[in-house]
């Protein structure tokens, strides 16, 4: 499967830098899942579990707050609070 770069912060630190292959976030407007090529966006996340799925059958849950996501053609950035 194609990756994509993501990135995830904190406000005190980095979280996850690397090359994903699926990223699943809890939206405002209802769960979503980022995979490489993705649409331009920026949205505001709710409490939920943010799902990453990396290479070599790489899988981590992280329970989030809230925060912020940007995906532009060349990187996935996400703002979370814990």
């Amino acid at each position: 499967m194609t990756t994509f770069s993501l990135s995830i912060y904190a406000l005190d630190r980095e979280i996850f830098w690397g090359e994903a292959e699926a990223l699943t976030l809890p939206t405002q407007d209802g769960e979503i899942q980022i995979l490489a090529d993705h649409t331009p966006l920026v949205a505001l996340l709710k409490e939920g579990d943010m799902k990453i799925e990396g290479e070599n059958n790489f899988h981590q849950t992280l329970p989030i707050a809230g925060g912020v996501v940007e995906v532009t053609p060349q990187e996935v950035v996400v703002l979370v609070n814990f």
